[in-house]
């Protein structure tokens, strides 16, 4: 059976929300290596376990409740998640990380939890309105980000939330906790070189 939708989401909120905004009270460095260790550990903890059924099924006698039914032979989407805060801050720092990683964590529980109960046509069994709840929820945190002194508006951050959006929507074969901050991070990146 699929795992209750509202635990993962709120897990996911949490989880993702608090990883992103440990950057803000503590230096980069240190950060990136705090991270980055959480990662590979991570990488490590899941290869281990789906290498070893018996550690798997402990493993998902304990998380199971707020995985994905597919993630018992895979890897989850926490630890990507982890993977692509790394990869995110180390590539394009923490001006661009910030945001694209926010909008990571905010937006798409909001589009599931939207996109779950919103009547109307299924593309790739997910709804469009979907992507109207994640841009503004990725707009309304970034909004009290900027309220709380850590940020500021551009219109580089309106574009890289739509694409961000547009790309956790979209069908991809690769996990869209990877997908959206490292692309996002791209056009946002761009999108401040352009002066946007």
């Amino acid at each position: 059976m699929p795992p209750p939708p509202l635990g993962r989401r709120v897990f996911h909120l949490v989880a993702a929300t608090g990883t992103t905004l440990l950057s803000l009270v503590i230096p980069e460095q240190p950060y990136l290596f705090l991270i980055g260790s959480g990662a590979l550990l991570a990488l490590a903890m899941e290869t281990s376990r789906l290498r070893s059924p018996r550690l798997n099924g402990l493993y998902m006698a304990v998380f199971g409740p707020i995985l994905k039914q597919s993630e018992s032979a895979e890897i989850t989407g926490a630890t990507w998640f982890l993977i692509a805060a790394f990869f995110t801050f180390f590539f394009y720092g923490p001006e661009v990380a910030l945001p694209v990683l926010l909008f990571v964590a905010i937006g798409d529980p909001a589009a599931a939890l939207v996109g779950t109960h919103f009547p109307g046509p299924r593309f790739w069994g997910k709804s469009p309105s979907g992507i109207a709840a994640f841009i503004a929820a990725a707009l309304g945190v970034w909004a009290i980000v900027c309220a709380a002194g850590y940020g500021q508006w551009s219109w580089a951050i309106m574009v890289a939330a739509v694409v961000a959006a547009v790309v956790e929507f979209a069908p991809t074969p690769i996990d869209d906790n990877l997908t959206v901050p490292l692309i996002g991070g791209a056009v946002l990146t761009a999108a401040l070189a352009a002066g946007l």
